[in-house]
């Protein structure tokens, strides 16, 4: 026999007359959670948060220490690089006398910020590392692109492909002669 086919013997008694109770509330209200278990949740969640932080923080620098750095050269000859695509030609000749005065000052150590393209090329006079003809080649270059910058000068694609050429070229001149002088 079930339970539910047993006679009830005890009813509730009627409610009294009177207001309804259906809206009387308790003096206390009971909070979902507790104080202590809502801290506790949130030093587990800011110490998990940080754990993560610094694991991505520290995948991020192995990252960048695998990779090796650019040396001077490869900077420079990929600034110039950059530079052919270039349309305005005078931005042109400026980045690109740029590219090549930054890589003498990182590269060869030859201070080259701040000065003019005659002041840069007079500094070089003493300099043994560089030879004549490179002198005299890095002056010609420095001579064009100071004409477009300055002059208003219109270059032609060749011209342009002609000065990017020379530029790479003294790149690579001067970094040959620095391997030559290390060794």
């Amino acid at each position: 026999m079930f339970l539910a086919q047993l006679p009830t013997t005890q009813q509730m008694p009627p409610l009294p007359e009177g207001p309804s109770l259906d809206r009387v509330r308790g003096p206390v209200e009971v909070p979902l959670f507790e104080t202590w278990q809502i801290v506790t949740v949130a030093i587990i969640g800011a110490l998990l948060l940080g754990f993560l932080l610094w694991h991505f923080v520290r995948y991020l620098r192995e990252c960048s220490a695998l990779r090796a750095p650019l040396t001077p050269e490869a900077i420079a000859l990929k600034q110039l690089d950059s530079t052919a695509q270039i349309v305005d030609d005078e931005l042109f000749a400026v980045r690109t006398s740029a590219a090549l005065k930054e890589y003498f000052q990182v590269g060869l150590n030859i201070p080259s910020k701040g000065r003019t393209s005659e002041e840069f090329i007079r500094s070089l006079k003493g300099n043994t590392r560089l030879n004549g003809s490179f002198q005299q080649t890095l002056k010609q270059f420095f001579a064009d692109c100071d004409a477009i910058k300055f002059a208003r000068q219109s270059s032609s694609p060749e011209q342009r492909e002609s000065l990017t050429d020379t530029a790479k070229q003294l790149v690579q001149k001067a970094e040959q002669t620095k391997e030559v002088a290390q060794l």
